[in-house]
């Protein structure tokens, strides 16, 4: 269940249509400004949103253009209208509802007004003569005929006399022996107040079983005591006359209910018999908790599924309630129509406007067929007839035949300047002939010249392209040639192995050239603290460098090793999917004495694994063999010992 109070709010379930018609039109003008705006950054989105063909584009641009607009306008439209005729079903209600109150209270003062005068008529009189009563009574009920019946009662509660109109005319009562209606309250309200009273509904007895409403006042005798009550009893049949007069509300169904909220009188379509308490329904319940005499909203589920209404309720002054429901299908079912026709319409504005954008789209491809056979007929030949503009061209098109036109007039006098150069050029051939021979002695000089440049050809393929450092060619020509100077003059020498740390991954997230650049900076960086004669840093493959150190102990190694880490660091290149967040290298090192003979090969196996170790160690380290043992190197101390921050005992280092 749902209840809302103002009745703007009776379409809840349609609210989304505005916001359906203002999202239509921010796509049309992102499509739009996509069109404009994106084929010139040469992106993939620029692509997709330009690519196809011109007839495709056109068509569907005009397409856009046409439906959109008019089905935005068209949902938006029908939405606002029927808020609109809820707004008026309201506000008819609420004015039905005030008008049917005001009615009511004119039918009871009416009812009342004449109940009291004959009260007061028969008070003034002075004789209360039970034969006399059935003619006062007549006389009253003649003009008050809108009562079921009069009666008046004695000081007991005792019927003394009676009129009736139930069965369509007007009788007395003849035999009322044993009625007595002091147990009533509007006997004893009249006769313990002194004043005419309206009672509640109720159902009759004696003179008719009909639910009533009861209008009574005292009679009194000179003394102003209460001698008995004067009654009628109002036919609730007569308030079908404030049912008939609903103007604009298609439908509506009137209920009047007395203090309790029981029905005094109610629309037979609504189902609610006389007497009934209504006090529980969605109709009553609603009025009391909205603001006084506004309409209110809510749904319900029955069998025909579920089913929204508008309510409204006046209030009488003698404390009765009319309360008005009318239901809103109808509205709903014409503002279903109202969207299939503003769907209707966008389809009918689709279909029309595809037609133009392929009519134009159809003159546009003949004036460009219309170029490529142009361009298909030209001719260098000045005999053939100049390229002619079709007479169905649009006129932007008309600038590209002229220019073709154009063009092809300076062609042609380009081939005549070409025909002239090329008899020319045979001249020139003879003498050119001439010239080789006379030339071949400077070819011979040339060669010297050639060679000279093959030697420094060979010096550059030592060179890494991309870095400037030496390749692993260069490498090990250097390594072999520093092997040699170890085992002559017992000198010490060591091997660096580094590798940039999650290089993959900085490749992957940044891109091939921002690898490049980084592997070019960290090589500047390597460089840059191994410069000696004796010292070689090369590239050694992909994201990994070996540097060869002449005349250096292990010791020196080391702080060789953690100048080049720091010096990486100190880079400060940015490394989104590092732990550091910078780019960070891994170094492993080994050394050579000249008191032992490991090979190469044995020193760069021992110096690779310990660049394993490093990057075991959590990388961005350097690491060595001490003892038996790889370790990492702690830079803050000196001594070896004291070095030691992390052993790990070892066989074949695996692979990284």
């Amino acid at each position: 269940m749902e209840h809302i109070h103002a009745a703007s709010g009776a379409l809840p379930f349609h609210e989304w249509a505005p916001w359906i018609a203002y999202g239509l039109v921010v796509l049309l003008l992102a499509y739009a400004g996509a069109r404009f705006l994106l084929p010139a950054s040469g992106s993939r989105l620029a692509k997709f949103v330009g690519s196809g063909t011109l007839r495709g584009s056109l068509v569907v641009g005009l397409s856009l253009v046409a439906t959109i607009p008019l089905l935005a306008l068209g949902v938006v439209l029908a939405e606002r209208n029927a808020h609109t005729r809820i707004d008026r079903i309201a506000a008819r209600a609420e004015e039905a509802a005030a008008i049917a109150a005001f009615s009511v209270d004119q039918f009871i003062d009416k009812h009342v007004a004449g109940i009291t005068s004959a009260a007061s008529a028969i008070s003034t009189s002075g004789t209360t003569d039970p034969s006399r009563m059935p003619e006062w009574l007549r006389l009253y009920h003649r003009v008050y005929d809108d009562f079921l019946t009069t009666l008046y009662a004695d000081r007991a509660g005792d019927i003394q006399a009676a009129t009736s109109n139930m069965s369509g005319f007007l009788t007395t009562v003849p035999d009322l022996t044993g009625y007595n209606i002091q147990d009533r309250e509007y006997f004893r309200r009249a006769t313990a107040d002194g004043t005419t009273f309206v009672s509640s509904v109720f159902e009759g007895r004696g003179l008719g079983n009909d639910p009533i409403v009861a209008i009574s006042a005292p009679i009194r005798d000179e003394t102003g005591q209460a001698t008995g009550i004067i009654e009628g009893s109002l036919n609730l049949g007569a308030f079908a006359n404030l049912d008939s007069d609903r103007i604009g509300l298609e439908g509506a169904e009137f209920i009047l209910a007395d203090q309790q909220d029981r029905v005094i009188y109610a629309s037979q379509s609504t189902g609610f018999g006389t007497l009934v308490s209504i006090a529980s329904e969605s109709l009553v319940r609603y009025a009391a908790e909205g603001d006084a005499g506004l309409a209110y909203t809510w749904e319900v589920a029955e069998d025909e599924g579920r089913l929204r209404y508008l309510g409204a309720a006046a209030r009488s002054q003698h404390g009765w309630t009319v309360y008005l429901r009318v239901p809103l299908n109808a509205v709903y079912a014409q503002m279903s129509r109202d969207y299939v026709s503003a769907l209707l319409f966008a389809l009918i504005a689709w279909a029309g406007a595809s037609l133009i954008g392929v009519a134009i789209v159809r003159k546009t491809s003949q004036s460009l067929d219309d170029m490529n056979t142009a361009i298909d007929r030209f001719s260098l030949d000045p005999k053939v007839e100049d390229i002619e503009t079709p007479a169905n061209t649009f006129d932007e098109f008309r600038p590209i035949f002229e220019h073709m036109r154009q063009r092809a007039k300076q062609l042609r006098k380009s081939y005549e300047r070409l025909n002239h150069s090329i008899a020319a050029g045979q001249k020139l051939q003879a003498e050119l002939n001439q010239a080789i021979v006379s030339k071949e002695a400077e070819v011979a000089d040339r060669t010297k010249d050639l060679e000279e440049a093959n030697r420094r050809l060979h010096t550059l393929s030592r060179v890494d392209s991309l870095t400037g450092l030496a390749n692993r060619r260069a490498l090990r020509a250097f390594v072999t040639q520093l092997w040699r100077l170890v085992e002559r003059d017992r000198i010490d020498a060591a091997i660096i192995m580094i590798d940039i740390d999650h290089f993959k991954l900085y490749n992957d997230n940044l891109g091939h050239q921002a690898g490049d650049e980084c592997l070019r900076q960290v090589a500047d960086a390597l460089a840059a603290s191994a410069s000696r004669p004796l010292d070689l840093v090369a590239r050694y493959g992909g994201e990994e460098f070996m540097v060869a150190l002449g005349n250096t102990s292990l010791d020196q190694a080391l702080i060789v090793a953690e100048r080049m880490r720091r010096a990486v660091i100190d880079l400060d290149i940015d490394h989104p999917t590092s732990e550091h967040g910078n780019v960070t290298v891994s170094l492993g090192v080994a050394s050579v004495r000249s008191t032992s003979d490991p090979t190469t090969e044995q020193t760069a196996q021992i110096a690779d694994d310990a660049l394993y170790v490093a990057k075991e160690a959590g990388r961005n380290c350097v690491a060595y063999r001490h003892g038996g043992d790889f370790v990492t190197f702690d830079a803050n101390e000196i001594d070896l010992n004291a070095t030691i921050t992390s052993i790990t005992s070892i066989g074949r280092a695996g692979p990284r």
